[in-house]
This record gives C-alpha cells, sequence and structure tokens, in this order.
C-alpha cells in the first residue's frame, strides 16, 4: 500500500520565509510626491515661524495704483506698500522692517498714505529706511518717516518742494484758428486746462494749494526728525542735495549701506530676512498681481517733487 504524501501548497510561502513585497513605478511615484509633499509642509511651518527681517522696496514713481508709460516710467502702488506694511506689521515673526528706497517721489496723497503706514507700523515695532540712488521728494518725506534712516555719502535726497504742470495748447490753437470752446457749471471747473492759460486769480489759488503743500512737507519733515522748522527751511526750496550733506543737516541718521542697516537690525542674532518686493514675473504672467491704471484728468495732480 502506496504511503501518502502532502505536496506543499504552492499558493502559500514555505514557513520561516519571510514574504517580499514589490514597489511598483506607480508606488515610487506616489511615496516620493508624498514626502516632497510633508516635507513642504514642515518647510512652511518652520518658515512661518522664524524670526524675520522684512525688507520692502519702494522703487519708482509712487502713485495710489500702479502705472507705466514712457514718460514717467514705472510707478508703485502707494496701497500696496501700506497694505504690506499693516500686514507685517501684525505678523509676529517679523520682528523688524526695512525700507529698501530708490525714488525720485511721486504724488502727495500716495507718499502720505505710505508715511502714515510707516509711522503707525514704527510704534509696533523698528522701521528703517535704506536710501539707495535716489531718496527725494515723496520718497525723501516717507525716509524721515522711519525711525532710523541710512543713505550712502553719494546718494542723493532733499528736493522738499512741491510741483505741479500741465501742457499748454493755446497758441497752437491761436496759430490754426481753432475755437476752444467750453461750458462748466462753477468758474473754475476747468482750471488746469492744457486748451487756455490760466487766469491770474487762478494761477493765486493754484500757488496758494502749493504753498500749503509745502508747508506740510516742511513741518512733517521737521516732527520726524526732532528740528525746527527754521532748520527744515534752509533746505527746502526744491534743491537736492548728497547724502553726506543730509546727514550733517540732520536729515538721515547714518551713512552707510544695505549690509550696513542689515547688520543693525539682525544685532548679531541668526535672523532671516525675506524680501517682500513684487511678485515673480511668472506670478504676473497667472494675473497674481495685476496692476491697475491710474485715471487721466484734467484735474491737477501734485507731486511732491
Amino acid at each position: 500500500m502506496a504511503d501518502y504524501v502532502k505536496l506543499p501548497d504552492e499558493d502559500k510561502e514555505p514557513k520561516g520565509k519571510k514574504p517580499t513585497y514589490k514597489l511598483s513605478f506607480k508606488k515610487i511615484i506616489l511615496l516620493v510626491i508624498g514626502l516632497f509633499i510633508l516635507s513642504s509642509i514642515i518647510s512652511s511651518i518652520s518658515y512661518s515661524l522664524a524670526p524675520k527681517i522684512g525688507v520692502v522696496p519702494i522703487s519708482g514713481t509712487i502713485m495710489t495704483e500702479e502705472e507705466t508709460s514712457l514718460l514717467s516710467g514705472s510707478s508703485i502702488s502707494s496701497r500696496k506698500i501700506a497694505s504690506q506694511l499693516y500686514s507685517l506689521r501684525d505678523d509676529t515673526s517679523v520682528q523688524s522692517i526695512l525700507l529698501d528706497i530708490n525714488s525720485p517721489g511721486g504724488s502727495a496723497v500716495a507718499t502720505e498714505e505710505i508715511a502714515k503706514a510707516v509711522k503707525n507700523v514704527s510704534h509696533t515695532k523698528p522701521v528703517y529706511a535704506l536710501v539707495n540712488d535716489v531718496g527725494a521728494s515723496g520718497a525723501f518725506w516717507i525716509s524721515v518717516t522711519a525711525n532710523k534712516s541710512y543713505a550712502s555719502p553719494m546718494s542723493t535726497l532733499g528736493s522738499i518742494g512741491v510741483t505741479s504742470a500741465t501742457l499748454s495748447y493755446e497758441e497752437f490753437i491761436d496759430k490754426h484758428n481753432i475755437t476752444y470752446r467750453k461750458l462748466t457749471a462753477g468758474e473754475y471747473k476747468d482750471l488746469g486746462s492744457p486748451f487756455r492759460e490760466m487766469t491770474d486769480k487762478e494761477k493765486e489759488m493754484m500757488q496758494g494749494m502749493l504753498d500749503e503743500l509745502h508747508s506740510r512737507f516742511i513741518n512733517h519733515t521737521a516732527e520726524s526728525r526732532n528740528m525746527s522748522v527754521e532748520e527744515v527751511k534752509k533746505y527746502a526750496d526744491g534743491r537736492v542735495f548728497l547724502g553726506s550733506t543730509a546727514h550733517k543737516a540732520g536729515f538721515i541718521d547714518e551713512l552707510g549701506y544695505y549690509p550696513d542697516a542689515i547688520k543693525e537690525l539682525k544685532n548679531g542674532s541668526n535672523i532671516m530676512v525675506v524680501n517682500y518686493g513684487p511678485k515673480s514675473p511668472l506670478s504676473s504672467l497667472l494675473g497674481v498681481d495685476s496692476p491697475t491704471l491710474y485715471p487721466k484728468t484734467y484735474s491737477p495732480m501734485w507731486f511732491i517733487s
């Protein structure tokens, strides 16, 4: 009689031998993606909690909204700058702020909007200003508002003054026998029109507004820099001057450059420096940071320039 022999079950692994697991290409890709996402989350949390110095660039003509033209070049939006400053004020990881300035000035309203934000934020955390090549007019107004300011000895500052200018076509109209007709409800509604010359009364009115803005500029500078109005008036004739002169006059605190300002703000600590400037070209292309055009009117625009 033949003995019964039990053959091993082919569907089961032999005893004592561990099962083997094979990773498919798809599983490897999913694993890599998962690790990448996890690493990104950890990095994002670490970044958000790390202490920072926030660098806010102020470069170009200062306007309430961004604009790019052949005559004025590119501009920056005071609303965006002010909003960024308030955001950094509320960000507990940001220890201090550096205004990285390179601007010839801009409109009075836009200038004051940024200056008000700087003054507000400076009560919560240090706000320093660094003037690079140019920090004149409205940019100068902003720089003196900061807690402390830096500039190169060769930087161009000052231009404590106000200007308003319009084109004039009245001679062209007369030469070509063109008639300019106007209908207004209000005697001075078309004040500033390029199609006629201003009357003496209109010039007096415009000059009065310019003088008032100029006085505000002088008083703001004197108050911000703890100087007398008379001291500021010595330099308030619209002239520009070098950083070395500004330092002697008391308009800036230190002669130095970007590394000097950052070194003082770091104060020996290992702190991250983050630039909160405009979005990258790719972000702009995707519509993340689209500019808004400034409307064109005959109304005079005051430039702190």
